[in-house]
């Protein structure tokens, strides 16, 4: 298959995509999820439900591209069903760049699943 930049109007770059991602409990501070940009993108939300409740009311998630915060999510000790949005609107990726969910409270129980939603930049080279 090969690399190629199609039509601005392309629905490729018209539709905006999702990827669910599953976020295990873990230690403070602890690096969950790391998502690379395959192409040239544009990050507008991740939303998280909780699965399970944390034990502790600062659990939740920083978002990092790089080193640098874009955004976090708070879930707290939230039942099961909780939902919660992180605003990272228009964050840009270059293709390799990548964003890193993060933990920002121990909390032994909290596991979520999140939805991470962006859309490919006009012009991005994608794979046809």
């Amino acid at each position: 298959m090969a690399n190629k930049s199609m039509a601005y109007d392309h629905p490729a770059y018209l539709a905006r995509q999702i990827v669910p991602v599953a976020l295990p409990a873990t230690a403070a501070s602890t690096s969950v999820f790391k998502f690379a940009a395959f192409t040239s993108i544009k990050v507008k939300r991740i939303d998280v439900i909780v699965k399970t409740a944390g034990t502790a009311d600062a659990a939740g998630y920083d978002i990092l591209n790089g080193t640098s915060s874009v955004g976090s999510v708070g879930v707290g000790t939230g039942a099961a069903a909780t939902f919660g949005t992180a605003l990272v609107s228009d964050v840009s990726l270059s293709s390799g760049g990548y964003l890193d969910i993060k933990t920002k409270a121990a909390s032994a129980t909290m596991a979520t699943d999140a939805v991470i939603e962006y859309e490919i930049v006009p012009g991005a080279n994608v794979t046809a």
